[in-house]
């Protein structure tokens, strides 16, 4: 099957995932990655707003809030194929933007604020959590085909921690990848962390 076809399979059966399932899952996901010891030592995590049938983190966000700790989120840009993080301090604040995805207002860029030359921030202080469509036992991920994170993280990635935060049945036993794919380092599901 091409990426495509795979892509289909998988949103389809993510989307058929039981709205109290999703819930409850996700809610276990988040707990995972608030006890995990890579979250803990974390000052900045780039998150995103949940979609449709996304593992949900509005809960994470607020805690990621509550914390102290810096809550950048994605603001996509589909005209140049680019994605940028903004700060957020309020969940309120954020819109409707890219196919009806909540976005941050637009301010300074995380890539100004922690990956600039005067930047303090040493990779294992920066986490970014990542939705996707699928992943396999291999330890890759598959979103949904437009490479805003791989481009993302091709840039950045030697300066961030990603994790992909999934649904245990998006696992698939194989997923088709390309040399520009990039691989979270941690995926966390409902069952546990890999």
């Amino acid at each position: 099957m091409d990426k495509d076809e795979v892509r289909r399979r998988a949103l389809t059966i993510r989307d058929g995932l039981a709205k109290e399932y999703r819930a409850e899952s996700s809610r276990r996901i988040v707990e995972r990655v608030l006890r995990s010891e890579w979250f803990q030592k974390a000052k900045a995590v780039f998150s995103y707003a949940s979609f449709r049938s996304e593992v949900e983190t509005d809960g994470l966000n607020r805690e990621v809030l509550w914390q102290g700790k810096q809550l950048f989120l994605p603001k996509t840009y589909a005209g140049t194929g680019q994605m940028r993080f903004f700060p957020v301090e309020d969940l309120g604040t954020l819109r409707q933007g890219y196919q009806g995805i909540c976005e941050p207002e637009e301010t300074v860029a995380a890539d100004r604020q922690v990956f600039g030359d005067d930047s303090m921030f040493a990779k294992e202080d920066v986490v970014m959590i990542m939705p996707g469509v699928a992943f396999d036992g291999n330890g890759n991920r598959m979103g949904y085909g437009g490479g805003y994170y791989d481009r993302y993280l091709a840039r950045y990635g030697g300066r961030i921690t990603p994790v992909l935060a999934v649904f245990e049945e998006q696992e698939l036993p194989e997923i088709p990848v390309g040399e520009w794919d990039v691989r979270p380092e941690r995926i966390v599901t409902q069952e546990g962390e890999r």
